[in-house]
C-alpha cells in the first residue's frame, strides 16, 4: 500500500487485485482489511459468486476475488481491470500444481495483455517447499522474482492418542472443556465423519448447544453463521473438514484435534496452524479413530507428520505440466469474443510462458475440442471459432471453473432456507419421515424430489442416517509412508508425542522390525494369496512395480504390494521415466477430473495424471531404495502382519 497509496487516491480507480482460493477467505480478508485501509482513504471490495462490489456505484481501490471470478471479469471485459497495477495471490500452495493454478497463470497473462504497463505480483503462503517452483508454475521460467523466505516456526506441542470408541471420544472432549472456557477445532477427513462426531457430542447435555459442523456441502449462509457464532462463544466446538484449513478468523482456538491422518504435510501444517495463533506454540491432539485398522501404523504416520513439520520438511515436487485448464481458457477466450474465429498464434501467445505448451500441444487440444463440437476450424485460415456446445457451457455458467465433475447435487431446504447440498444419489435412499444428519443437526425428511430435499428439525434418534458423499476420500502423499520407514530405522525418540499405551506398542514394533530387517531391505511374507512385500513405497509406486513385474492379479496400497509370486527386484526399472510402457495402465480416470480434463485427448489426460509420478522427488528416492534393496523373508506371526491387506 505504501507503493500504490498515492496513485490509488489520485486516480480513484481499482489498483490492487487480491486473489484467494475461496470465497470464505475473501469475505474474511475484507473484515480484517477494511478498517486499516479505510483509515487511509481506501475502499475495499469483493467480487465472487455471492457478491459483486464492482456493480455498486463507486469502484473499490482494492478488490478481493477468486480465480474463477477473475475469469468472469475478463470474459465480460470488465473495464475496472484496466487500471490494476498489482496482483496478490494468497494461500498459493492450494493452487500450485492444480488445474485452478494453471487457469490463474493464464488469466494473469490475459490480464497483463490488456494493460499498458508491467503488473507487479506477489504470491503468499506459509507452506511452500520451493519458492522458485511456485514462480515457475505461475509465471513461467523467464519471469524475474524476489524469493523471500521467513522462518516463523512455533514449537509444536502434540499428543497422539487412540480413541477406542465413541464413548471414549465424548469423554476426552468433556475432559478438555470441563470447568473452563474452551474453544476446540476438530478436523476430519470426510463430511460423513464430520457429521458422526458432531452427533456424538450432541448427546451430551452440557455440550449439545455448543457444537457446530462446517464442511463444503453446507450453504455459504450456514457456514458464515457457524463461523460467527463459533467466534463469539467462550466455549464452543467446531467439527470441520478442510474448509477451515485456511486462515479464516474464527477467534482464538485453545487446541486443534485431528481425527484421522491428514493426506499431506502441507494439510497437517495448515490444520494445526489454526490453534493458539496468539501464543508462542501450537497445541494439537492427533487422534487415531475408533475404526482404525492399524493403530500402531497410524501412530507412526502421525509421528512422521509431526517430525516433518518440526523440521520444516515439505515434499519437493517440480512444477507439473497440466492441460485441462488450457482447454478451458481457450474456450473462455473464444466465447468472450462472441465466438469469433481466433488465430491459433494468438491462443499460443497466451501460454507462451509455458514451454511445454507449444503449438503442437495447443493444436492437439483445439482439434479435440473441435471433434467434440465445442469449436470449429476455419475453412482455410489457421483459426478456430465457437461451435454449438460452447454456448451450452456459457449458458450453464460452467465455462469459468476447473473443479472436479463429481456427482450431480440436490439442495436441502428447511422452509425457504437452503441449508446446503448433497449428491443426488441420496434420493435413492430417502423416504418421508426418515431422520438424517446434516450441518451437525438432526432433521426429519418431509418430502423430496430432484428439485430438493425438504426437512424439519427433530430430536436426535438412534435411527438417523448419514448422507453419502462419494468420492475417493483423502489420498496419502507418498512422502508419508517413506517417512514412516525412515522413522522406524532411526534413533529418534517419539515418546514425548505418544500417550503411555501407545508408547510401548510403537517402541516394540520398531524394535521387532529393526531386529529382522534393515532400512535397505524389503521385508516380505509368504501368504495364502502370494508374496506380501512391505515396501512403505506409496500406492502409485507399488502399483507401478506391480505392473513392471508383469504378474497380473497383484494388490497394492500405501505400505504393501501383494504379488501372486516373487518379484525379481533386479529387473524392476529404477527411474520413473523408465516405466513409460506402463503409463497407460498407471492412468486412472475419476470424478475428480474437471469437465475440461475429460475433453482432452487421451494422451494428454494420461500425461497430466502422470505428473505426480514424474515430478515428485520422493518417488525417485523410493524407487532407488527399493531397486537396490535386498528382499528379506519374515516368518509368519511377526508383528508386520498388523498391516495385512
Amino acid at each position: 500500500m505504501s507503493k500504490y497509496w498515492k496513485e490509488a487516491l489520485e486516480s480513484d480507480a481499482l489498483i490492487i487485485l487480491y486473489i484467494t482460493p475461496t470465497k470464505a477467505l475473501a469475505n474474511d480478508l475484507e473484515k480484517r482489511l477494511i478498517l486499516p485501509l479505510n483509515s487511509l482513504g481506501l475502499r475495499v471490495g469483493i467480487r465472487h459468486g455471492d457478491r459483486d462490489d464492482l456493480t455498486q456505484g463507486v469502484k473499490p481501490h482494492i478488490l478481493i476475488s477468486t480465480p474463477e471470478s477473475l475469469d468472469v471479469m475478463l470474459f465480460r471485459k470488465e473495464s475496472a481491470l484496466l487500471s490494476i497495477r498489482a496482483v496478490i495471490i494468497d494461500e498459493v500452495h492450494l493452487l500450485y500444481n492444480t488445474q485452478r493454478g494453471i487457469q490463474l497463470s493464464i488469466l494473469l497473462q490475459r490480464l497483463q495483455k490488456q494493460t499498458s504497463y508491467k503488473l507487479q505480483w506477489a504470491a503468499l503462503s506459509a507452506t511452500i517447499s520451493n519458492l522458485s517452483h511456485i514462480k515457475e508454475f505461475l509465471m513461467g521460467e523467464n519471469e524475474e522474482a524476489s524469493l523471500l523466505k521467513f522462518t516463523t516456526q512455533r514449537p509444536i506441542d502434540t499428543q497422539i492418542r487412540h480413541i477406542s470408541s465413541e464413548v471414549a471420544f465424548g469423554e476426552l472432549i468433556r475432559k478438555l472443556t470441563h470447568g473452563r472456557s474452551t474453544k476446540l477445532l476438530i478436523f476430519t477427513n470426510s463430511r460423513r465423519e464430520c457429521e458422526r462426531l458432531a452427533g456424538i457430542l450432541q448427546r451430551d447435555e452440557y455440550l449439545k448447544n455448543k457444537i457446530f459442523a462446517h464442511y463444503s456441502s453446507l450453504s455459504p449462509e450456514i457456514r458464515l453463521d457457524t463461523e460467527q457464532k463459533f467466534a463469539s462463544m467462550s466455549t464452543a466446538i467446531c467439527v470441520a473438514t478442510s474448509t477451515l484449513e485456511l486462515g479464516i478468523d474464527i477467534g482464538d482456538i485453545d487446541a486443534v484435534l485431528l481425527w484421522g491422518i491428514p493426506g499431506s504435510v502441507e494439510s497437517f501444517l495448515q490444520r494445526i496452524g489454526r490453534g493458539n495463533r496468539r501464543s508462542s506454540k501450537t497445541n494439537a491432539i492427533c487422534l487415531i479413530p475408533d475404526d482404525s485398522s492399524s493403530v500402531m501404523l497410524d501412530a507412526m504416520r502421525f509421528i512422521a507428520l509431526v517430525n516433518a513439520a518440526r523440521k520444516g520438511q515439505l515434499p519437493p515436487k517440480a512444477p507439473y505440466e497440466l492441460f485441462g485448464a488450457v482447454g478451458q481458457q481457450i474456450l473462455s477466450v473464444i466465447a468472450s469474443d462472441g465466438g469469433r474465429f481466433t488465430r491459433i498464434a494468438d491462443l499460443c501467445q497466451l501460454v507462451s510462458h509455458k514451454p511445454y505448451l507449444n503449438r503442437d500441444v495447443v493444436e492437439n487440444i483445439l482439434a479435440e475440442l473441435s471433434s467434440k463440437g465445442f469449436l470449429q476450424k476455419h475453412g482455410f485460415k489457421n483459426q478456430y471459432g465457437a461451435d454449438e456446445a460452447i454456448h451450452n457451457l456459457v449458458d450453464l455458467k460452467l465455462i469459468y471453473g476447473n473443479f472436479g465433475v463429481g456427482s450431480q447435487n440436490v439442495s436441502i431446504f428447511h422452509g425457504a432456507k437452503c441449508l446446503g447440498e448433497v449428491p443426488a444419489i441420496n434420493l435413492m435412499r430417502l423416504k418421508a419421515g426418515i431422520e438424517v444428519r446434516f450441518a451437525g443437526k438432526c432433521w426429519r425428511v418431509q418430502k423430496f424430489n430432484r428439485d430438493g430435499i425438504h426437512v424439519q428439525p427433530c430430536r436426535v434418534t438412534p435411527n438417523m442416517i448419514d448422507f453419502s458423499y462419494g468420492g475417493k476420500g483423502i489420498g496419502t502423499d507418498v512422502f508419508i509412508p517413506e517417512q514412516v520407514w525412515q522413522f522406524i530405522h532411526s534413533s529418534e525418540n517419539a515418546d514425548d508425542l505418544l500417550v503411555k499405551e501407545l508408547r510401548t506398542g510403537v517402541a516394540t514394533l520398531r524394535e521387532k522390525i529393526k531386529a529382522v530387517c534393515s532400512y535397505d531391505q524389503i521385508p516380505f511374507q509368504l501368504t495364502a494369496e502370494g508374496v506380501c512385500y512391505y515396501t512403505f513405497g506409496g500406492y502409485l509406486v507399488n502399483k507401478a512395480i506391480g505392473l513392471a513385474s508383469k504378474k497380473p492379479g497383484f494388490k497394492a496400497n500405501d505400505f504393501m504390494l501383494l504379488m501372486p509370486s516373487p518379484i525379481n527386484w533386479s529387473l524392476i526399472p529404477k527411474r520413473p521415466i523408465d516405466y513409460q510402457e506402463y503409463f497407460p495402465q498407471l492412468f486412472e480416470t475419476s470424478s475428480e477430473q474437471s469437465i475440461f480434463q475429460q475433453l482432452l485427448p487421451i494422451d494428454l489426460q494420461q500425461r497430466e495424471y502422470l505428473q505426480e509420478w514424474l515430478k515428485d522427488e520422493t518417488i525417485s528416492n523410493i524407487l532407488e531404495r527399493l531397486c537396490n534393496a535386498e528382499p528379506k523373508l519374515i516368518e509368519k506371526g511377526n508383528i508386520l502382519e498388523f498391516m495385512a491387506l
